[in-house]
Order: structure tokens, then C-alpha cells, then sequence
């Protein structure tokens, strides 16, 4: 069954038809089911509307028809009403009609499971076999604000008037567009178009976005995320978005173990880790909203990357109250980003002008008063010195009382300034709903809280991530080994063998049989000294490890305590042998492992080794497979490594030895069978000596079909 694509047609067809039928339209006006219509009305849609009631001669005041077979023409978009059953037959008379877009308000499909899996599979039969692009179910609409097409139940849009906007949103819940509405609306923030995706059973947000990236009235997008269902799609909405310079902000809900259920009940979607969405995400170049707030604040003030790019990373924070402008600054500082005062050629340019500022790391303007030509030409001269990276306007008790001196200013200049000027983003501290209004509508994106502002900066001053690597097939040698194994997890010695044949350092050692005595060993001790096991995966708990054993005669004596004690201790583990290495040292120990996510695919990890991995989880994670940069941002990003950085003058660690070993293991990604594979410890030795790894499983599984 394949998927219908989004055409340029269909693309009009979804966010501004012509025209639409609104299948099960309801005159009663307060049901839910009436709506669409009032709201097409109530926002001028200038396109055909066609209500289809067969119970009725009119609906709202307009012409019911019995069916859509009845219409005097295909209507290019269909907003089916109806119930479960009767929205899959409304969704085949459809296709028969020739609609292009077909939006399914109705639930019960995959997300009440049973049942409901094979209702959804119908509904997509039926729009695919007629070439019909489906949203939903599940979905409480679509918005098209340029044309004032609002086909949604969502009452949020029964607002008088409709903002609009250069920002797409896409949301897995249709509540939450009625709040991203409103949210912009109260700070004079306007949208282009809304799409409640519901369960996504053809199209979703990676296809829609892909379809919707190409508009030129877009220039930005906001997601609402429980899940990802196809993540593959996903990231190339993602890729693409980055490659036209639209930025992508995602805000994620089940987060939490208890929303992570609550989202898999409400979506009927499996539901991955919380830090594996994310990071899938980022790992794209999609921005993570801190908050709810963040998002609706940051998704359009991101298109402002284009005019940083080239430009310093940093900010410089303007302001008429110095306690607000301090805590702006703090806010920023927070979320690491570069700070910067007043440039030499802005301070020129402004005592040129008869203006003194004092010098300090925040442009304090409260002591030159509130004045219009004041604002007005601070603004211009940070705006205009190439100095400057990004200007924020904290503006204090004016703003809610007196925009006109403050505001207006600052909205005037940023009118004037060329193109290569540094933007201008604000934050007005007390409440001033005018003011925010006055900045959007004037294009400088202002935020309600430090928090939103401060994530902001970061993200427009943060040098763009490397583009993920392709994977590439695992060498010949690699998939050798993994052929030996058999399914279930693999014993230390043929887990260490594979990662020499990636490459990966490991200790010298011989091998035992179960009942063989020790050889003499060829390399030097102290000696460490482990039984080989798939059961035992956690051998120190199990006492399958000795340390520090001197001697090969020390060593012998180990292997016969070994012996007994596991025969006592852990009767049903089989154990091959035992495996005796040199005892190596270093300056700390990392934690690198390869899983599968049952929705973002395989995920790379790397962290504090040892015992202490289960005590602090100070992970990073990243998509694998990984590249030689993103294993280093992982490694710079996990606190723990602080000692190996050479802290308080302590020895630097082989850190750059360690992200090989990231990137290596990260390939085993490449090959279905390797569902786990994991290093634990990799002993990190000083800077230019390298890293061993000291203890490693792997475990396959069949790929599934």
C-alpha cells in the first residue's frame, strides 16, 4: 500500500482550498460538529463551503447537500465528522469524488488499540487506494490563517480575529494548537497555519513538514511532540528545514515516567525515552523548548539565525532598569552563552551624539532616562557596530506604562537598519501585553520570560551542529566476527574480539578452559583475573573478578577459589573459562554503549564508567552512528569528565582517544543483529596515551522482519 505524496496541489488542497466540505456539519451551534463552519465564516474563508447533513436542508444558513457524490463539484478538502465506522465509508465516497485532502475529527482508531489497529488499517486503505492525502484521525483540524481557512473544532479559534504568521505548527495534540493560538495571540504573535496531525495514520509530521518546508510563506516551525511514529520522516523534514535555514522548535511532553504512559495511552504510539526523542532531535537540528512557553515564544524569533550567522556569538544586553537588565544578563550567563558591553565604535558613535553610557558589561540607559531619541539611537548604534552579535532589549516599568518612550523607539530603529545590522530581540520585564504586541508586529520576536529569552540567545548564537553521518557498511572483518556469535549475549572474550576487529584497544590476555590449568603468561602483571560467562554480565556483583594478582602462581590460586566460589554461588551460570590480563592503569574510567530505542532507533552513549555509571547517570546520548565531532560534543557535555579535562591542574585524560572509541562502537549500529553492545569501564589513560577497554558484551537479536 503506498502512501499518497503531498503534491503542490495537494499542499493547496490541505491549508488553502478553494473549497471544502464539512461531512456530518451540525446547525446546532453549540455542538462541537457546527464549528468549522462558523469559524470559516467568522474568519472571512472566501472559498466555496459545502455543509454535507443529509438530514437537513441547510446548515447555518447555507445549503446542506446529502453527499458528497451530490456536490456540484469535488471539493478539494473534506473535514469528515462522522463517527468511526461511518468516517471510513465518508472517506471511500471521497476518493470517489476526486478530494485531494481528507482531515478524520473521529477516534477510536489505533489509540484504543485491538480493534481500533484494524479500523486504522481500513481508514488508510481507503485514502490510499483513492489517492486521498489523510490526516488523522484523531485531529481536531486544519488552519490555514493566510486565507482564513480554519476547518477545526478547536474553540480557541472562535476569536474574533485570526493573527497570522510566517511559523507552521504541527501538533501531535489538537488541544494544544487552540493554546498556541491564544498564547501568540495575547503577545501579538500571529501563525501561518496549524495542522492537528491525531494519530498520523498516513500523513505525519515528518511528511507534512517535508511538504510544507517548500513554501515560501513559512519561514519557521513549532512542534508538539508526544512520540515520534516515523522517525526516519522526521529527520528528513528536519534535514531539509536546515538545509533552507527554517528553523524547527519542538516542545516534548512525557518526559516523566508517568507522561510517557499518559502519552503512549492518548497517542496509541509506542512511546521511546524521553532523552532518546530528544536527542534524536537535536541530533537534526531541532531546537528543544525548555518550556511550553518557550516554544510559542522561540519557533519564529529562530529565523533570526540567518542575520547572526558571521556575526559574534554574543549578546549584548540593553536596558532601562538595571535589576531587570541584570537578571536578563543572568539568564543568559546561565545557559552558557558569550556576553558583551558596549563596543568602542557604538560608544564613539553615541558621544558623537552627546551621549555618555557607563561602561559596565550591560548597556545601562537608566540614568540617561526614558526618552525616545535616547532608545532610538542606542539601538542603532549597537545594531549598526559590527561588534555586535545580538542585541536584547530588557526594558523595564516603561514598558507597561509608558511603550511610547521605550518601546516605539526601539521598533522605529530596528525599521531603519540595513540587513547586515545585528538583530534585536527584547524582553519586556514587568507584564506589558502592548509592548510585547508592539515588538512582534514590528519583527522583533519579544519574550514573557528570562528563561524563554535566555534559550533563545543560546540557540541563535550556538554554531550549527555537524550533519549526522551516513552509515556506512561495518568492515569485513567486523561482520566476520559477529557471524561467529550466536543470538543472546555474547561472553567477554568474543565481545572483546570484536571490538579488535573495530579497532577498539584491549588489554593482553590468554584464555583458560574450565577446568585448564594456567600457562605461562607472556606479558607482564599485576594480573586481573574474570570468569568468562553470558551469564554473569555484572561480575564483580557475582565475584567473577580478582584484582592485583602478582604472580602466574597467585594466579592459579585465584582460578581454584574462581572455581569453587561460582560453583556455590551462581550454580546455574555456565562458564567457559576464565580470562587473565594485564592489569592496566590510568586516570579514570568512561562507559560507552550501544542500544536500540523502540522508536528513535540505535542510540550511542558514553559516560562515567565503572561502578559510579548507575549512581550519577551522567550520560550523553546521541543517534549512531556518531561523528568524530558529535563524540566529542558528547564527551564536552557530560560533567563528570571534569577530572579528565585536566581540572584544578589535574592530568589531562586521552579524551580525543576516548571519542574514537564513541565513533567505532557506534558503527556496530549499521548491522541489524547488534540489538546491544557495551564497554564498561573503558580506562582512560593521560593525554596522548590512549584508552583500553577493559570489560565489553554484546548482544544480537534477529533484525526485525
Amino acid at each position: 500500500m503506498s502512501r499518497p505524496v503531498l503534491d503542490a496541489a495537494a499542499v493547496k488542497a490541505l491549508i488553502a482550498p478553494d473549497s471544502v466540505a464539512i461531512i456530518g456539519a451540525s446547525d446546532n451551534i453549540g455542538r462541537l460538529t457546527a464549528r468549522p463552519q462558523a469559524f470559516l465564516a467568522r474568519h472571512g474563508y472566501r472559498g466555496r463551503v459545502y455543509p454535507v447533513n443529509p438530514r437537513r436542508e441547510t446548515v447555518q444558513g447555507a445549503k446542506a447537500w446529502p453527499s458528497v457524490g451530490a456536490l456540484p463539484e469535488p471539493p478539494e478538502h473534506a473535514y469528515i465528522l462522522l463517527e468511526t465506522d461511518l468516517a471510513i465509508e465518508a472517506v471511500a465516497e471521497c476518493a470517489a469524488a476526486g478530494v485531494k485532502v481528507a482531515t478524520v475529527l473521529a477516534d477510536g482508531f489505533a489509540e484504543s488499540g485491538g480493534e481500533g489497529v484494524a479500523r486504522q488499517a481500513r481508514l488508510v486503505a481507503a485514502a490510499c487506494d483513492g489517492g486521498i492525502a489523510l490526516v488523522g484521525p484523531n485531529s481536531t483540524g486544519v488552519v490555514g490563517t493566510r486565507t482564513g481557512f480554519s476547518a477545526t473544532t478547536n474553540a480557541a479559534f472562535a476569536l474574533d480575529t485570526l493573527p497570522t504568521g510566517r511559523t507552521a505548527v504541527l501538533s501531535q495534540s489538537g488541544s494544544v494548537i487552540g493554546a498556541i493560538l491564544s498564547r501568540g495571540a495575547a503577545a501579538g504573535r500571529g501563525f501561518g497555519a496549524f495542522v492537528s496531525v491525531g494519530n498520523e495514520a498516513a500523513l505525519g509530521v515528518g511528511e507534512l513538514g517535508e511538504a510544507l518546508v517548500e513554501l515560501d510563506e513559512f519561514d519557521s516551525f513549532a512542534l508538539f511532540l508526544e512520540t515520534l511514529r516515523r522517525p526516519d520522516r522526521v529527520a528528513a523534514f528536519a534535514r531539509r528545514a536546515r538545509a533552507l535555514g527554517k528553523p524547527v522548535t519542538a516542545f516534548l511532553v512525557g518526559r516523566s515516567e508517568a507522561g510517557r504512559a499518559l502519552a503512549q495511552s492518548h497517542t496509541g504510539a509506542m512511546i521511546g525515552g524521553a532523552r532518546a526523542l530528544s536527542s534524536f532531535l537535536e541530533h537534526h537540528g531541532v531546537t528543544i523548548a525548555d518550556t511550553f512557553e518557550g516554544m510559542v515564544d522561540m519557533a519564529g524569533a529562530l529565523s533570526l539565525r540567518r542575520r547572526v550567522a558571521g556575526r559574534p556569538k554574543r549578546a549584548t544586553v540593553l536596558t532601562t532598569t538595571g535589576g531587570g537588565g541584570g537578571m536578563v544578563y543572568d539568564g543568559i550567563a546561565l545557559k552558557g552563552s558569550a556576553l558583551g558591553g558596549l563596543p568602542k565604535a557604538a560608544d564613539a558613535a553615541l558621544k558623537a551624539q552627546g551621549l555618555s553610557i557607563k561602561p559596565g558589561p550591560i548597556v545601562d540607559v537608566t540614568f540617561a532616562g526614558a526618552r525616545y531619541d535616547t532608545m532610538r539611537a542606542v539601538v542603532t548604534a549597537l545594531a549598526e557596530d559590527p561588534e555586535t552579535g545580538l542585541v536584547v532589549a530588557a526594558i523595564g516599568s516603561s514598558a507597561q506604562f509608558n511603550p511610547e518612550l521605550t518601546v516605539r523607539p526601539i521598533v522605529d530603529a530596528v525599521a531603519e537598519l540595513g540587513d547586515g545590522a545585528a538583530p534585536v530581540i527584547a524582553m519586556p520585564v514587568p507584564h506589558a501585553p502592548e509592548s510585547l504586541a508592539l515588538f512582534n508586529a514590528g519583527g522583533i520576536p519579544a519574550f514573557r520570560t528570562v528563561e524563554s529569552c535566555a534559550q533563545a540567545v543560546s540557540a541563535l548564537l550556538a554554531e550549527p551542529e555537524p550533519l549526522p553521518p551516513a552509515a556506512a557498511p561495518l568492515p569485513a572483518a567486523v561482520t566476520a566476527r559477529l557471524d561467529t556469535l550466536a543470538e543472546g549475549l555474547a561472553d567477554e572474550v568474543a565481545s572483546s574480539a570484536v571490538l579488535g576487529a573495530l579497532g577498539i584497544a584491549v588489554p593482553a590476555s590468554v584464555v583458560i578452559g574450565p577446568d585448564g590449568d594456567v600457562p605461562a603468561l607472556g606479558f607482564a602483571g599485576p594480573y586481573v583475573l574474570k570468569a568468562v560467562s553470558a551469564d554473569l554480565p555484572h561480575k564483580s556483583e557475582a565475584g567473577a573478578v580478582r584484582l592485583g594478582l602478582k604472580d602466574r602462581a597467585a594466579v592459579a590460586s585465584a582460578v581454584a577459589e574462581m572455581r569453587a566460589a561460582l560453583t556455590s554461588n551462581v550454580p546455574g551460570a555456565v562458564v567457559s573459562g576464565f580470562v587473565v590480563a594485564a592489569m592496566e592503569t590510568g586516570l579514570g574510567e568512561a562507559i560507552v554503549g550501544l542500544t536500540r530505542d523502540p522508536v528513535t532507533g540505535p542510540m550511542i552513549s558514553v559516560g562515567l564508567g565503572g561502578v559510579m555509571t548507575e549512581i550519577f547517570a551522567d550520560l550523553a546520548i546521541s543517534p549512531a552512528p556518531v561523528s568524530p565531532g558529535g563524540a566529542r560534543a558528547m564527551i564536552a557535555s557530560v560533567k563528570s569528565f571534569a577530572l579528565l579535562r585536566g581540572y584544578r591542574g589535574a592530568p589531562e585524560g586521552d579524551l580525543e582517544a576516548l571519542a574514537d572509541v564513541v565513533v567505532r562502537l557506534s558503527t556496530l549500529a549499521s548491522d541489524a543483529r547488534v540489538a546491544e553492545a557495551e564497554i564498561n569501564p573503558v580506562l582512560v589513560r593521560p593525554r596522548g596515551d590512549g584508552v583500553v577497554a577493559l570489560d565489553a558484551v554484546i548482544r544480537l537479536e534477529s533484525p526485525p522482519v
